[in-house]
């Protein structure tokens, strides 16, 4: 079931809901002369006027109906063309959010995400949100249950009794077809569940393929793969069997209210009670319900995706930022002191235990050790990527945490063991981050180390870009 509260935050979490409800109402009032003048209008034609052979009445007539279909199609532009700007603007303002609370968070939550899923998050998942309420709710609320009760009215207005026995089978066809929708809802979640698991899987697995290749691990990924496509198809056959059978009921139900139609209406029309132009627009207005039905089942499993995708982005949104309530400024690091430190990710397996190390300038230090054996944890703790289980960390004497993070991070110079390569020029990526650089302090450095010749064979020089045909080739 859907959460209130969530749906009351998801509505209110861009700033488009003024123009979801503006278009809402468009929606609700556009297509009310269509349903309520044209039953009337073709009742009069085939009663009346054909009859008689008066074709000047006719031609009026169809002439006021294509009048007001005119106008409704270009209302329906008009309200499409809204919709899928609001949706569009949503799915920006969403991902600006989560890209946001990425940045701000704290990595130690972070980190227990699949980078496959955060991808997923400010692309797919993003774009889903951002159509539940001006996309799927507005298609339930101000097109299908609009559409069903206005319909209904006029039924009843044709010929009541007609109407009461086909709205009773139609309401009778939902109470029974409940469980198959609740059913499949739930089928439909593990399904996309198991989806987004996959393409986190995926990605996880592209992004560090060169470690597949050196350990030799395709065989396992291909097979890891393989049992989670298995399973997404599992939920897949399973979900397409409970929506196959919901749909074949609902057409035999449907069916079964046309033929209660023709028979109720045939017999009124026998004994002369009865006219043709109401079977005919009963019969019309049974495959009209039984559409905007399907149409609702649609929408329902689009809220449902949607919904889910939105808790997603609620999840990453609400991590909490780093703590940052250091005050002072840092303008050089003269010593670095460990005192009893001790670190666990998850409370209970300990990493690091009884670190005790002090590093003054100008002094080099190497830590070394087999591979696990806490190397990156201990780095780590420097910059304050992670917070402490126990002890504590001085900088020039004081707790690093009184520092503020930017002035901490700003005096700590970090090499990565994946470098992160940027799609931009050669210039762009050596100055990243550092404001105070100016270019011939690169040229003075990479001169130093050996690539200025290099860079300067190049046509565009230090203002070539990196991007993934030439990455390789600029780097070696």
């Amino acid at each position: 079931m859907l959460n209130k509260k969530i749906l009351k935050e998801m509505f209110n979490f861009t700033t488009n809901k003024n123009k979801t409800l503006k278009i809402g109402i468009i929606m609700f009032l556009q297509s009310l002369p269509y349903l309520i003048f044209y039953q009337y209008i073709l009742s009069q034609v085939i009663d009346n006027y054909i009859p008689d052979k008066n074709v000047n009445m006719v031609l009026i007539l169809s002439s006021i109906l294509i009048v007001i279909i005119v106008i409704r199609f270009f209302f329906d532009k008009y309200s499409e063309i809204q919709r899928k700007t609001c949706y569009y603007d949503n799915d920006m303002q969403i991902k600006n959010k989560v890209f946001n609370s990425i940045q701000d968070a704290d990595i130690s939550k972070l980190d227990k995400i699949q980078v496959g899923n955060l991808f997923n998050l400010t692309t797919t998942q993003s774009f889903e949100s951002s159509q539940l309420f001006v996309w799927n709710f507005l298609g339930i609320f101000a097109v299908r249950i609009r559409s069903i009760l206005i319909t209904s009215i006029i039924m009843l207005f044709i010929d009541w009794k007609i109407a009461l026995v086909v709205i009773g089978i139609f309401i009778l066809s939902y109470i029974i077809l409940i469980p198959f929708y609740n059913k499949n809802m739930e089928t439909y979640r593990k399904l996309q569940q198991s989806i987004i698991d996959l393409q986190g899987k995926i990605n996880e697995y592209i992004d560090s393929f060169s470690t597949t290749k050196t350990l030799r691990l395709e065989e396992i990924n291909i097979n890891d793969i393989k049992s989670m496509l298995g399973k997404a198809k599992c939920e897949l056959i399973k979900s397409s069997k409970i929506l196959g059978l919901h749909t074949a009921l609902f057409a035999l139900l449907t069916f079964f209210a046309t033929i209660v139609t023709l028979i109720i209406g045939g017999n009124q029309l026998i004994i002369g009670v009865g006219l043709g132009s109401t079977i005919i627009l009963i019969v019309d207005y049974i495959s009209d319900i039984s559409s905007h039905m399907n149409s609702l089942l649609e929408h329902a499993h689009g809220v449902m995706n949607k919904y889910n995708c939105f808790i997603n982005i609620l999840e990453i949104v609400s991590i909490n930022k780093e703590d940052d309530k250091g005050t002072i400024e840092l303008e050089k690091i003269d010593s670095i002191e460990f005192k009893d430190v001790k670190l666990s990710y998850d409370g209970v397996n300990t990493i690091l235990e009884n670190i005790n190390l002090k590093i003054d300038k100008p002094i080099t230090i190497a830590v070394v050790g087999k591979s696990g054996a806490g190397k990156t944890s201990f780095v780590n703790l420097i910059p304050r990527f992670y917070n402490l289980t126990e002890g504590q960390i001085l900088i020039n004497g004081i707790d690093y945490t009184k520092y503020k993070l930017s002035e901490l991070r700003k005096n700590i110079s970090y090499v990565f063991q994946d470098p992160v390569i940027l799609n931009m020029s050669i210039k762009d990526n050596l100055m990243y981050g550092n404001d105070n650089v100016q270019l011939e302090d690169v040229i003075k450095v990479c001169k130093e180390i050996g690539i200025n010749d290099k860079i300067k064979t190049f046509d565009n020089g230090y203002d070539t870009i990196i991007d993934a045909r030439n990455r390789y080739i600029i780097l070696w």
